[in-house]
């Protein structure tokens, strides 16, 4: 009889069944390129490793089970995957939003959304408007060829009217980031799914979410948050290269289909093997195996990622030489009315253990007489929500700017995020560099603004190690011994 085992035992357990052989609790690592037919396409499951690997095949069950967590069943043996959802794991992030953008142009025959007329090539994206630079640039400029148009809209502003106004008769994917990317702002997903679930449900728009700044431990979108409402999303991408890896040292991307679409359109999975095979866009069976050992720990860092997120993101709005800080955990956060709500089960499971109550009101959490260093003190600062912040040195130059990420002695001056080390970085100069001049104005990108991937070393040595940077930036004397 299947079970819902919780989101830490499922990382810890699925995919990772002991070896049959030997009994090794850690699973072979197989590398084999190819694999042994018992008669002419009779096969064990496998032929080539670029169409399918047993150590991937753990992965992708691993991650199906997560991403499902914990309304989906898993095995009786707590091994295996039965949601009835998939999962596919490219070389890379880029290379999954490769496969996704290209099955919007791919024809019906295929397993594609058919582009403009489901015979292939062109076709149409809704995205929000502020996403991952490379993710910008593959579809407004590298897939061209394909035919593909892309509408970047603010969705946010554009409301209801404004977001039924952009979509067309041949949109095939609403594409969504939670939160975005650089800026941490947190799209209207509820109304979004639900414009998009009124209209015909065999030829509607899927809507995918890049879940990548919160991994499936605080966000499962393809789950619905109760029995009468639909989930806000049919696939979740993410870059597993961050939190999942957590350890900055994979490289690997991956696709996830609800068990409702992988159902109701079987074609789309069809469709997305079809093209991961054929675009050579696999994954390294080696990085798998390592991925799948990183996964183990995702719960325990998430949740430390989430606590010293949430203190810095409150220790940086409290400076005088900071502006817009954007943490959507914060209660001063523009986005932090829809917080508690997309809050994954497991997540607010966690959080409830920790004194966390829901719903959550921030009036009742004061924070008058209370230790600075508590846990109650962090509970009345806002609701842990990933490890991301954005924050802009105020009337700070690019020159000031740049100073602040080299002076730093802990967090690191680089690109990626999502390590268990807290990494720095400046958006306009760096991952969103390649942008027109007039989209980076649009969205408020400018040279002073800073994105923080906070870790997990000791919060006082963090808070310390910015504030020395951000008065060394601005010429002050630091006071700190």
């Amino acid at each position: 009889m299947p079970r819902q085992d919780h989101f830490s035992t499922r990382s810890i357990h699925v995919g990772s069944e002991p070896d049959p052989s030997t009994g090794a609790v850690v699973p072979s690592l197989s590398v084999a390129t190819t694999f042994k037919q018992d008669g002419v396409n009779k096969l064990r499951g496998y032929d080539y490793s670029r169409s399918g690997n047993p150590t991937r095949s753990a992965l992708e069950s691993l991650l199906t089970s997560l991403e499902t967590s914990p309304l989906a069943s898993i095995s009786e043996d707590a091994r295996r995957d039965v949601s009835q959802g998939d999962s596919l794991v490219f070389a890379s992030g880029s290379a999954a939003t490769a496969a996704i953008a290209h099955w919007v142009t791919l024809s019906e025959d295929e397993g594609g959304a058919g582009g403009k007329d489901g015979k292939g090539y062109g076709g149409h994206i809704l995205a929000v408007n502020d996403v991952y630079g490379g993710t910008a640039r593959y579809l407004a400029r590298t897939s061209r060829p394909t035919g593909l148009e892309v509408t970047f809209l603010n969705m946010e502003k554009a409301g209801e009217k404004g977001i039924r106004e952009a979509m067309r008769s041949d949109t095939r994917l609403i594409w969504l980031e939670v939160p975005t990317n650089p800026l941490l702002l947190v799209p209207p997903l509820r109304l979004i799914s639900d414009i998009v679930h009124s209209l015909p449900s065999k030829t509607r728009p899927l809507i995918l979410i890049d879940s990548t700044f919160l991994s499936p431990f605080y966000f499962t979108p393809l789950i619905s948050a109760s029995a009468d409402t639909h989930p806000l999303a049919d696939i979740t991408m993410s870059s597993l290269s961050k939190y999942s890896s957590g350890h900055s040292d994979i490289i690997l991307g991956s696709l996830t289909v609800s068990p409702t679409i992988a159902s109701s359109r079987p074609n789309l999975l069809k469709g997305l093997r079809f093209l991961q095979n054929s675009m050579g866009a696999s994954p390294s069976p080696r990085d798998c195996h390592l991925m799948i050992r990183s996964i183990k720990t995702l719960s325990v860092r998430m949740v430390k990622h989430g606590l010293n997120a949430l203190r810095i993101s409150a220790f940086l709005a409290a400076n005088p030489l900071v502006e817009r800080v954007r943490y959507p955990g914060l209660t001063s956060d523009g986005a932090f009315h829809q917080v508690q709500d997309l809050l994954s089960p497991n997540a607010r499971r966690e959080l409830e253990f920790l004194g966390w109550k829901f719903p959550y009101n921030p009036k009742e959490s004061s924070k008058e007489n209370i230790d600075t260093n508590s846990l109650e003190y962090t509970r009345s600062l806002g609701i842990p929500f990933g490890g991301m912040i954005t924050f802009a040195i105020k009337d700070a130059t690019a020159q000031e700017a740049e100073k602040f990420c080299t002076e730093l002695r802990i967090a690191i001056l680089a690109e990626s995020l999502g390590g268990v080390e807290s990494l720095v970085e400046v958006p306009y100069g760096m991952t969103h560099s390649h942008l027109p001049q007039e989209t980076l104005k649009e969205l408020n990108i400018t040279p002073n603004l800073i994105r923080l991937s906070v870790g997990i070393e000791d919060y006082d040595d963090l808070a310390e190690d910015l504030e020395r940077a951000l008065n060394a930036a601005k010429g002050k004397s630091n006071g700190i011994a």
